[in-house]
């Protein structure tokens, strides 16, 4: 007798398939989405490659259902739901940028997790060489990795580079995850602004302003208005198991950045996929990565072949991307994200 699946069996598969592809867009009590709750919310950072396994999997039943005469409906449900995901996902590929004169003047900023500052600074130095960047945003790095780092590029680019740290490590050697730090060219003009009280438990968080922009050449100019705000954040994880409360609202808490004008970088624990980043783009900010068509790009190594997006540069207001990538850092379970920013034309 040929095997037949039982009628429940696989449409239970559909629904559950597809409230975890779509689950940004599932409600639950709490005004929050399905994707909030563990382990949904590890899953969806692996959204692009559960929607082509969904794709994969659609296909090959369709065929075997008009082979073998088994219910075609379940698989006809699954691969819509998957291609609409695929729908959502794919422009993240293609560049969406304009792109800026050749001799504007901007800020190129690089995001790197140095994995509780085991990074040593002669990596930091080949990336800013190969990236051009002018600032570095450096989550998990503490004062001393910072300022080794400083020193180091102060030595290879000929120019004095600066660093700054969160105020509120337990020491300047601290090799948590904790440490957030930032280390910028003097050249660029930045002073420190202050940031506001962490809730308990949360990473730390860097924020200047730079008085000058950077040429295509390096040459530091005069902003034509206010130079731009950057902030080195590094919201805490959706850990497995827990509550993901802390985690979303250190996700909403950047909101206030994209409405008043900032540029952000760091390791953000969340893909475009999670509906508390989604929020913070809708409320003014632009993913760099996905703006220049290097949005599906994987920036975290530890889970092997599955390497989520979780590294980003976010611009808002008057500043957007031109061009980005995604670099290997040596010795972290994180690749370097950058950009490059200029004005808005008009500004």
């Amino acid at each position: 007798m040929p095997f037949r699946p039982s009628r429940p069996a696989p449409w239970l598969f559909v629904v559950v398939a597809a409230a975890v592809l779509w689950a940004n867009a599932v409600p639950v009590p709490g005004g929050r989405r399905f994707d909030t709750l563990a382990p949904i919310a590890q899953l969806t950072a692996m959204r692009p490659l559960l929607t082509g396994l969904a794709l994969v999997l659609a296909v090959g039943w369709s065929l075997a259902a008009w082979r073998r005469r088994w219910p075609r409906a379940p698989a006809v449900v699954l691969l819509l739901a998957a291609v609409a995901a695929a729908v959502q996902i794919a422009p993240r590929a293609v560049s969406s940028a304009a792109p800026g004169p050749e001799d504007a003047p901007g800020v190129t900023v690089l995001t790197a997790n140095l994995l509780r500052s085991v990074v040593p600074p002669p990596v930091l130095v080949d990336l800013v060489r190969r990236t051009g960047a002018d600032v570095v945003t450096l989550p998990e790095t503490n004062a001393t990795r910072a300022r080794q780092i400083a020193a180091a590029l102060t030595a290879a680019r000929g120019e004095r580079w600066i660093a700054e740290s969160d105020r509120d490590a337990e020491s300047p050697d601290d090799d948590s995850a904790g440490p957030t730090s930032l280390v910028v060219r003097q050249a660029l003009g930045p002073v420190r602004l202050t940031e506001p009280p962490p809730d308990p438990g949360a990473h730390g968080q860097v924020r200047i302003r730079l008085s000058r922009l950077s040429g295509p050449d390096g040459t530091a100019t005069t902003a034509a208005g206010p130079g731009p705000k950057i902030a080195a954040v590094h919201p805490l994880p959706p850990r497995p198991g827990s509550s993901q409360s802390d985690w979303r609202r250190d996700q909403l808490a950047l909101r206030r950045f994209c409405r008043n004008d900032w540029i952000v970088g760091g390791d953000l624990n969340a893909t475009i996929d999670h509906s508390p980043l989604r929020a913070v783009l809708a409320s003014g900010c632009d993913d760099a990565a996905a703006e220049t068509g290097q949005g599906l790009h994987a920036t975290w190594t530890a889970f092997g072949i599955v390497r989520p997006a979780i590294d980003h540069v976010l611009t808002s207001g008057p500043w957007r991307p031109t061009s980005s990538g995604v670099l290997r850092i040596a010795g972290s379970d994180h690749r370097a994200v950058w950009a490059r920013i200029v004005p808005r034309q008009g500004r």
